[in-house]
C-alpha cells in the first residue's frame, strides 16, 4: 500500500508447537520491498508440505539434520550462536 517501513522497529512473536514462545523486537531492513516482493508468502503458504509424527519428533528433538524441503527462493536458518550473551540467537539469510 505504499507504506514505507525502513528503519521501523516491529514486534514479532515466535511460536513452536506448544513447547514455548518468544515474543522479541526486529528492525525492517531498507531493502524489505525488493526481498518481500520474492517471498510470495500466500503462495507458500498454500504449498506447504505436510510431515508425519516421525519426522516432527525427530525435528522437533533435533536428532534430523537435513531440512525436509531444502531451501530455495526464501530465508533459511544458517546457524545457531552457542557461545558467550549470543547463545540461542539464530541466524537467516536469503537462500536463491
Amino acid at each position: 500500500d505504499g507504506t514505507e517501513m525502513g528503519g521501523n522497529k516491529v514486534g514479532l512473536c515466535g511460536y513452536g508447537s506448544g513447547a514455548k514462545a518468544k515474543v522479541f523486537e526486529g528492525e525492517v531492513q531498507e531493502d524489505w520491498k525488493d526481498i518481500s516482493s520474492r517471498f510470495n508468502l500466500f503462495e507458500r503458504l498454500s504449498s506447504r508440505n505436510p510431515i508425519d509424527k516421525t519426522i516432527y519428533e525427530s525435528l522437533h528433538r533435533g536428532s534430523r539434520k537435513e531440512s525436509v524441503v531444502p531451501p530455495s527462493g526464501e530465508f533459511a536458518l544458517i546457524g545457531i550462536s552457542a557461545e558467550g550473551d549470543l547463545e540461542g540467537q539464530r541466524r537467516y539469510a536469503w537462500i536463491e
